[in-house]
């Protein structure tokens, strides 16, 4: 048996339009033994909107990475737990972002999971030049299910 956790903290960006909430920031898929989550694609935002390192790839990846951390604290993970990650980029900025990928690995210093770079026209923000979406794997015990109910949709 299988449950299903869709989380919205306070200290992620989220989006709602319309009245209506577009997507869950996190997923957590939890078996007897292994959980798995996913992480919808983070850009250089802080939880209130604003858009962190415009025109520095830099500080965009920072930031992303900043973001990532926080959805996987919020679920009892690390950098080390994730498994696979994609990385949407506007695709004249694709030679930036390898450049600038060494930010990356100050984050995903023990372990590289699997990765793909898709260029992209544009991103939801049109201001970002690049996103990251996540997923991780842990052992079902770790999962703070206390913690994360405050967060449940």
């Amino acid at each position: 048996m299988l449950d299903r956790y869709y989380l919205r903290p306070d200290d992620m960006w989220w989006r709602v339009e319309n009245d209506e909430l577009l997507y869950t920031p996190i997923v957590v898929v939890r078996g007897a033994e292994h959980s798995h989550i996913y992480l919808s694609g983070q850009l250089s935002r802080l939880p209130s909107g604003e858009v962190i390192g415009i025109g520095d790839m830099r500080a965009e990846i920072r930031q992303i990475c900043e973001n990532i951390k926080t959805g996987l604290n919020h679920v009892g993970a690390t950098f080390d737990d994730v498994t696979r990650s994609a990385t949407y980029v506007v695709a004249e900025h694709v030679e930036e972002y390898y450049a600038a990928s060494a930010e990356r690995f100050k984050y995903f210093d023990n372990v590289r999971p699997t990765s793909t770079v898709v260029p992209v026209v544009r991103l939801g923000k049109i201001e970002c030049k690049v996103e990251i979406e996540c997923e991780a794997i842990i052992e079902s015990e770790r999962l703070p299910l206390d913690d994360m109910k405050q967060w449940m949709i």
